[in-house]
Protein backbone atom coordinates (compact mmCIF):
# COMPACT_ATOMS: atom_id res chain seq x y z
CA UNK A 1 0.00 0.00 0.00
CA UNK A 2 2.83 2.26 0.91
CA UNK A 3 4.62 1.49 -2.47
CA UNK A 4 1.30 2.77 -4.61
CA UNK A 5 0.51 5.35 -2.47
CA UNK A 6 4.56 6.69 -3.41
CA UNK A 7 4.24 5.98 -6.51
CA UNK A 8 1.17 8.29 -7.22
CA UNK A 9 2.99 10.86 -5.28
CA UNK A 10 5.95 10.53 -7.44
CA UNK A 11 3.69 10.44 -10.54
CA UNK A 12 1.25 13.15 -9.78
CA UNK A 13 4.51 15.48 -8.98
CA UNK A 14 5.86 14.45 -12.31
CA UNK A 15 3.52 14.96 -14.42
CA UNK A 16 2.95 18.62 -12.59
CA UNK A 17 6.14 19.24 -13.09
CA UNK A 18 7.00 18.22 -16.53
CA UNK A 19 4.18 20.66 -18.31
CA UNK A 20 5.88 23.75 -17.06
CA UNK A 21 7.17 26.20 -19.20
CA UNK A 22 11.25 27.22 -19.33
CA UNK A 23 11.26 29.09 -22.70
CA UNK A 24 8.73 30.67 -23.25
CA UNK A 25 4.74 29.86 -23.48
CA UNK A 26 4.15 25.68 -24.51
CA UNK A 27 2.25 26.33 -27.60
CA UNK A 28 3.28 29.17 -29.89
CA UNK A 29 2.27 30.39 -33.26
CA UNK A 30 4.32 30.71 -35.93
CA UNK A 31 5.01 34.16 -35.94
CA UNK A 32 6.14 34.20 -32.11
CA UNK A 33 8.29 30.27 -33.01
CA UNK A 34 10.30 32.73 -35.64
CA UNK A 35 11.05 35.74 -33.46
CA UNK A 36 15.01 35.91 -32.77
CA UNK A 37 18.36 35.37 -34.20
CA UNK A 38 19.08 32.70 -36.97
CA UNK A 39 22.09 31.29 -38.47
CA UNK A 40 22.29 29.35 -42.14
CA UNK A 41 22.75 25.56 -41.26
CA UNK A 42 22.28 24.58 -44.87
CA UNK A 43 21.64 25.75 -48.39
CA UNK A 44 21.55 24.19 -51.25
CA UNK A 45 20.54 25.30 -54.90
CA UNK A 46 18.40 23.05 -56.45
CA UNK A 47 17.80 22.81 -60.75
CA UNK A 48 14.53 22.40 -62.52
CA UNK A 49 15.73 19.23 -64.05
CA UNK A 50 15.94 17.64 -60.55
CA UNK A 51 19.10 16.03 -61.30
CA UNK A 52 21.61 18.20 -59.44
CA UNK A 53 22.03 20.36 -56.35
CA UNK A 54 24.67 22.72 -55.74
CA UNK A 55 25.84 23.22 -51.91
CA UNK A 56 25.44 27.12 -51.78
CA UNK A 57 26.42 27.46 -47.79
CA UNK A 58 29.71 28.87 -48.25
CA UNK A 59 27.22 32.12 -49.48
CA UNK A 60 25.36 32.17 -46.91
CA UNK A 61 27.65 31.20 -43.95
CA UNK A 62 28.02 34.78 -42.51
CA UNK A 63 25.10 35.80 -42.61
CA UNK A 64 22.40 36.30 -39.67
CA UNK A 65 18.22 36.72 -39.97
CA UNK A 66 16.75 38.75 -36.98
CA UNK A 67 13.10 38.95 -36.45
CA UNK A 68 12.37 41.15 -33.88
CA UNK A 69 8.49 41.92 -33.72
CA UNK A 70 7.36 42.15 -37.53
CA UNK A 71 10.47 43.58 -38.24
CA UNK A 72 13.34 41.43 -40.17
CA UNK A 73 17.06 42.25 -40.44
CA UNK A 74 19.42 40.15 -42.64
CA UNK A 75 22.87 40.90 -42.11
CA UNK A 76 25.91 39.57 -44.23
CA UNK A 77 28.29 39.88 -40.98
CA UNK A 78 31.44 38.96 -43.37
CA UNK A 79 30.73 42.02 -45.91
CA UNK A 80 28.84 44.50 -43.52
CA UNK A 81 25.64 44.47 -45.60
CA UNK A 82 22.43 45.09 -44.18
CA UNK A 83 19.20 44.65 -45.37
CA UNK A 84 15.83 45.94 -42.73
CA UNK A 85 12.08 46.07 -43.13
CA UNK A 86 9.26 43.93 -42.60
CA UNK A 87 8.02 40.84 -43.11
CA UNK A 88 4.37 39.11 -43.22
CA UNK A 89 3.37 35.30 -42.76
CA UNK A 90 0.21 34.05 -44.68
CA UNK A 91 -0.90 30.69 -44.73
CA UNK A 92 -2.64 29.12 -47.98
CA UNK A 93 -5.56 26.50 -47.57
CA UNK A 94 -3.59 23.69 -50.80
CA UNK A 95 -6.69 21.83 -50.28
CA UNK A 96 -6.79 18.38 -47.90
CA UNK A 97 -7.77 14.94 -47.79
CA UNK A 98 -10.05 12.84 -45.84
CA UNK A 99 -8.31 10.19 -44.05
CA UNK A 100 -9.03 5.96 -43.36
CA UNK A 101 -11.54 7.22 -40.87
CA UNK A 102 -13.45 9.28 -42.55
CA UNK A 103 -11.99 12.72 -41.12
CA UNK A 104 -11.46 15.77 -43.23
CA UNK A 105 -7.25 16.24 -42.76
CA UNK A 106 -6.76 20.11 -44.70
CA UNK A 107 -3.28 20.43 -45.94
CA UNK A 108 -1.82 23.96 -45.24
CA UNK A 109 1.17 25.79 -46.10
CA UNK A 110 2.70 28.95 -44.77
CA UNK A 111 4.30 31.67 -46.63
CA UNK A 112 6.47 34.73 -45.83
CA UNK A 113 7.15 37.70 -47.76
CA UNK A 114 9.92 39.97 -46.29
CA UNK A 115 9.78 43.58 -47.58
CA UNK A 116 13.55 44.76 -47.11
CA UNK A 117 16.00 48.27 -47.95
CA UNK A 118 19.93 48.18 -48.15
CA UNK A 119 20.69 51.56 -46.56
CA UNK A 120 24.48 51.49 -48.26
CA UNK A 121 22.69 50.83 -52.15
CA UNK A 122 19.12 52.09 -51.42
CA UNK A 123 18.07 49.54 -53.42
CA UNK A 124 14.83 47.36 -52.36
CA UNK A 125 14.65 43.54 -52.60
CA UNK A 126 11.00 41.54 -52.14
CA UNK A 127 11.80 37.81 -51.00
CA UNK A 128 8.87 35.25 -50.80
CA UNK A 129 9.92 32.10 -49.24
CA UNK A 130 7.85 28.91 -48.32
CA UNK A 131 8.02 27.89 -44.91
CA UNK A 132 8.39 23.73 -45.01
CA UNK A 133 8.84 23.53 -41.02
CA UNK A 134 9.47 25.73 -38.20
CA UNK A 135 9.71 25.10 -34.87
CA UNK A 136 10.92 27.14 -32.14
CA UNK A 137 14.51 26.48 -32.87
CA UNK A 138 14.52 25.46 -36.45
CA UNK A 139 13.40 27.04 -39.49
CA UNK A 140 13.13 25.28 -43.31
CA UNK A 141 12.41 27.36 -46.26
CA UNK A 142 12.21 27.42 -49.92
CA UNK A 143 13.03 30.28 -52.41
CA UNK A 144 11.60 29.79 -55.99
CA UNK A 145 13.52 30.84 -59.70
CA UNK A 146 12.70 30.34 -62.96
CA UNK A 147 15.67 28.33 -63.32
CA UNK A 148 15.36 25.96 -59.77
CA UNK A 149 14.98 26.65 -56.33
CA UNK A 150 17.14 27.40 -53.35
CA UNK A 151 16.12 25.43 -50.18
CA UNK A 152 17.84 26.08 -46.59
CA UNK A 153 17.79 24.98 -43.29
CA UNK A 154 18.29 27.11 -40.45
CA UNK A 155 18.67 27.20 -36.30
CA UNK A 156 18.15 29.57 -33.82
CA UNK A 157 21.00 31.07 -31.70
CA UNK A 158 20.73 30.90 -27.98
Amino acid sequence: MKRALLFSVAAILLFATSCTQQNGPVIMTPFQKLQGEWYYNKAFFVYNNGIGRDDVLNDFVDCRIIFDGNIISMENLRTGQVLEGTFELYKDDAGGYWDEFGNYVQDMERFMSAYLYDTQTNRRYVYDWQINYLTRNKLNFGEFYSDGNYSFKMKKIQ
